[in-house]
This record gives C-alpha cells, sequence and structure tokens, in this order.
C-alpha cells in the first residue's frame, strides 16, 4: 500500500509560506474568511483534495500563484504550470536543501540569460555575443568548385 504523501507537502508547503509571511494561524483565517481550524487541518496534511476555490484564497493570503498549490495538491492546471519548487515537490521527494539549490541555480541560469521571470529557463535564448561561431566550410570556400 503507497501512502499518498502530497496532502502532507502541500499543508507542509504552506506552512513554511505563512510562516515566512510572520502570520498567525489566526491571521491567515481572517484574511482567508476560512476558519482557523481549516487551515490547521490543511497544514496537517488533513485533507486529501482540498477545494480548488479555497486553494486560490489561501494562495492569495500567502503571496504564491494558486497553480503553485494545485501541482502540490495534484490538479491539472492547464493554462501554467507551478513554478519550480512546488513542481519538485510535488513530482520528487527531494529535500528542501536540494530545492533550495536547484532553485538558486535556476535563478543563476535566469539572470546569466537576461530571462524574465515569466518566461521558461529551457532552452535558453543565446546572447547576441553567444551566436555560433561560423563553420570550416563558411570560412574557406571549397576550392575543388572553381
Amino acid at each position: 500500500m503507497t501512502i499518498d504523501r502530497k496532502p502532507q507537502i502541500l499543508g507542509t508547503f504552506i506552512r513554511a509560506r505563512r510562516l515566512s509571511r510572520e502570520l498567525t494561524l489566526a491571521e491567515a483565517a481572517s484574511r482567508s474568511g476560512l476558519h482557523v481550524s481549516y487551515w490547521s487541518k490543511l497544514e496537517t496534511g488533513h485533507y486529501k483534495s482540498p477545494s480548488p476555490k479555497n486553494l486560490q484564497t489561501i494562495a492569495r493570503v500567502i503571496d504564491v500563484r494558486y497553480e503553485d498549490l494545485y501541482g502540490l495538491a495534484g490538479y491539472d492546471t492547464p493554462e501554467r504550470l507551478p513554478t519550480f519548487a512546488p513542481y519538485l515537490r510535488a513530482k520528487y521527494d527531494l529535500p528542501a536543501q536540494a530545492i533550495g539549490d536547484l532553485e538558486r541555480y535556476f535563478a543563476m541560469l535566469r539572470s546569466f540569460y537576461d530571462i524574465p521571470p515569466d518566461q521558461p529557463v529551457f532552452p535558453p535564448k543565446p546572447k547576441d555575443n553567444d551566436k555560433p561561431s561560423p563553420t570550416k566550410t563558411e570560412e574557406t570556400p571549397d576550392r575543388r568548385m572553381t
């Protein structure tokens, strides 16, 4: 029997994000209009399929894209994909440090290639000065044809 870890992963993410925003459960509940017990149960992985509407409300309160929460909850989001960290948490069982390392690496790639946050990192578009050098056949014409 396999254990579905999605509710626990979602709850851990929401709790960490709420705490990073320095919100108590009571403050988050007040801002969202959802009961404090709902937040508590959600953060402890009690709900296997939280309401998408509630996830949208929670996303607004903790300042994340709702697609991130949808991805962690296992919902399809055809319009946009979740950001990198929630995707990794939902798809792979990576430790938090590994996810942090990967996020820093992708941030470095974005900076190096001047990729806006709303654009995908891969495949990177070459910079103007990164144009490929001409191949040997382009440099020297074939003399046999003259």
